[in-house]
């Protein structure tokens, strides 16, 4: 190899190096200066769904989990002045484009009254309509274990996306084992 080429392909990595360390540093800052924010609104995400899947609730306190299940990842008690209305569980099942980030209520009877995603990146158009209050709704009243259709179950998955109705429903099951333990 010529000198010269080795004096290029130095030159050439050494500037690639400087633009890599500015874009991460850029990429580091933002991060910095944006992550409460990003914190402040999924809390408040947060709290609007679980209101959403447990609307008689007047309080949610905050209960310690003892389960295994690790799709559990927060457990609320939901009280009004009449007392314990349920439980509401944040839950984080694995979905076709990573973690589905959602809230699901059940009562003291052990029934589903609600299922709200707080957050998830599924494809626009297909499991993204798990999003839609029509696909929810169908979770509402039901106990026991749940399962789509397709596994003989009476859950219908969404058109080209029961990889993300099967997550949905694996957490809505995670919380309805969770609301179990508190009985």
């Amino acid at each position: 190899m010529k000198t010269g080429n080795v004096k290029y392909y130095a030159k050439l990595t050494i500037v690639l190096l400087v633009i890599t360390a500015v874009v991460a540093g850029l990429l580091g800052l933002v991060n910095a200066i944006t992550e409460d924010r990003i914190a402040e609104i999924t809390e408040q995400k947060t709290a609007a769904a679980m209101k959403a899947v447990m609307p008689e609730a007047e309080t949610f306190t905050e209960i310690e989990y003892g389960g295994d299940d690790p799709l559990v990842i927060g457990a609320y008690r939901a009280e009004n002045a009449s007392g314990t209305n349920g439980y509401v569980f944040r839950v984080v099942p694995m979905g076709f484009g990573g973690e589905i980030d959602m809230v699901v209520g059940v009562d003291a009877t052990g029934k589903i009254t609600g299922v709200s995603i707080v957050k998830m990146a599924e494809t626009s158009g297909l499991g993204d309509n798990a999003k839609k209050e029509s696909y929810r709704n169908q979770y509402v009243g039901k106990s026991g274990t749940l399962a789509v259709t397709k596994d003989g179950g009476s859950i219908d998955a969404l058109t080209g996306a029961t990889v993300t109705s099967r997550a949905v429903t694996d957490g809505v099951n995670a919380a309805l084992k969770a609301a179990k333990t508190f009985e």
